[in-house]
């Protein structure tokens, strides 16, 4: 009987809801390879010829986008944002896991009580605050300060997220580690940072993926000439070689982008999933 379920209902429909997730890829790659006017007004399902060289055009010129400055800009921010936000937060969460100091859980529920507000709601004192500070449409390499300012204090979920981590593990092993002569910070990075191997795997996909998307942000805090691939995509996309405006918008082009923009987030979870699922499945045991 499971054999027969397995066989003729989960498969199945397993099967038809990856297509279901896998749809919109497709029809990416469908524009993609579409000439404008064939994306624009709809004269077959499928492109009647494939239009392969957009991906060389993206890849290889600068008519259509900066893709590589592009790309750079944005591993950039995701590799500050997403190191010290897993630092920061991991050892804010150590402290409220491990620490017993009075107010602690007066702070924690503070820092809970962010997570409720919308992300939208902190954009303008946050401008208004950098402008004051004068650390907008900076030039290379300081364009990059709003991020380091904003993650060095940790965030909300993160700090939540190593909490409940820390809290699972024994306190035998902090113990046996002061015993031997270890402080505070000594036994944070020595034995409680290599146990915590998937939750820092997936605080990392998160931070990546979010900051690497991020559209807003750095549309507000960079210039032109700093963006990132995110808002390229979206603002800048053009035809190759076009000094006009024209009638039909650069669709597959921006499909195009958008391909080569999806594979890097692809590529990292298939190569992370397993601490991913690891991670999800070990935290939040013990409160």
């Amino acid at each position: 009987m499971k054999r027969f379920l397995r066989m003729f209902i989960i498969y199945p429909m397993m099967i038809i809801l990856s297509m279901l997730f896998l749809f919109p890829f497709f029809w990416m790659m469908n524009i993609a390879l579409k000439r404008p006017e064939e994306a624009s007004f709809i004269i077959a399902f499928f492109p009647q010829v494939p239009q392969w060289f957009h991906f060389q055009q993206v890849l290889f010129t600068n008519d259509v986008i900066p893709f590589f400055t592009s790309l750079r800009n944005t591993l950039i921010i995701c590799v500050i944002v997403t190191i010290l936000v897993c630092l920061s937060s991991a050892m804010i969460g150590y402290g409220f896991a491990r620490f017993n100091v009075p107010g602690r859980n007066f702070l924690f529920s503070i820092i809970l009580a962010t997570m409720m507000l919308p992300q939208l709601m902190t954009f303008i004192p946050q401008y208004i605050m950098f402008s004051q500070l004068g650390l907008l449409s900076l030039s290379w390499p300081f364009c990059y300060l709003p991020w380091v300012i904003t993650s060095l204090p940790g965030w909300a979920i993160f700090i939540f997220y190593y909490r409940q981590f820390f809290a699972s593990l024994p306190k035998e092993l902090e113990e046996a580690a002061l015993i031997d002569g270890c402080g505070w910070f000594h036994t944070f990075w020595s034995i409680f940072m290599p146990l915590a191997g998937p939750a820092v795997t997936t605080t990392c996909i998160f931070l990546f993926q979010w900051t690497y998307t991020d559209y807003i942000t750095p549309l507000l805090y960079l210039t032109s000439e700093n963006q990132t691939l995110a808002v390229q995509m979206m603002t800048n996309t053009r035809y190759p070689g076009a000094n006009f405006t024209l009638p039909v918008p650069p669709v597959p082009y921006q499909m195009t982008v958008g391909i080569l923009f999806t594979l890097p987030l692809i590529v990292l979870f298939f190569f992370a999933q397993r601490y991913f699922m690891q991670g999800l499945a070990t935290t939040g045991l013990k409160g």
